[in-house]
């Protein structure tokens, strides 16, 4: 038996977003040839990458992410647009952009997230922060010039799939298997409603 378990934070797709990334997946596949697409479910805005969390730290880290984003007000994102890492003309991982009139809320929930994960042990590995959802990734191919994506860029920046309310955060398992990771959820952790107030 493992003693460790790969291990992000991140905010959950709705499906009805999902279903509509997976409509962009499948347009784009003619134009972006050699991309992998993701399949795993569900789709997500991963806000820490822990890597391997020792089993026994599993459920004090659960608890800890719980505590430090209860208090945090749900908010509004939106999914616009279409991205690459890292540049377009040597492109390795293509996703979906994520908006809002105002993205102070998301960026303090990953701040609390991260100092969450911290105070439990595991800080993540990159300190950089540049929301989006994962679409698909392309491997190097050194018998072809890679592929320059900036027209079709150019032409995807207003490819719109639909706006929703982020009320949750979940701690995920990853498994990697031959075709592909395998997610499932070993938290969840509430934001914070006006509804869960007490009446006065």
């Amino acid at each position: 038996m493992p003693e460790t378990t790969r291990t992000f934070i991140a905010i959950p797709i709705p499906d009805a977003i999902g279903a509509q990334l997976a409509r962009w997946q499948h347009s784009l596949g003619p134009q972006i040839p050699s991309c992998r697409w993701d399949e795993t479910r569900p789709f997500h805005i991963t806000l820490a990458f822990l890597g391997e969390v020792d089993n026994s730290d599993l459920n004090s880290l659960c608890r800890a992410v719980t505590s430090a984003v209860e208090s945090s007000p749900r908010f509004e994102l939106k999914i616009v647009g279409l991205g690459v890492f890292p540049s377009p003309d040597r492109p390795r991982v293509v996703w979906a952009g994520v908006q809002a009139d105002d993205l102070e809320p998301l960026t303090r929930l990953r701040a609390e997230v991260v100092q969450a994960a911290t105070q439990a042990g595991y800080r993540p590995d990159d300190d950089r922060f540049h929301p989006h959802v994962t679409l698909g990734r392309i491997k190097p191919n050194r018998r072809s010039q890679p592929h320059d994506l900036t027209n079709l860029l150019r032409r995807e920046q207003v490819r719109n799939g639909g706006g929703f309310r982020v009320d949750e955060v979940i701690t995920y398992s990853s498994v990697l298997e031959p075709g592909g990771p395998t997610y499932a959820p070993l938290g969840r952790a509430r934001l914070h409603s006006k509804k869960d107030e007490p009446p006065r």
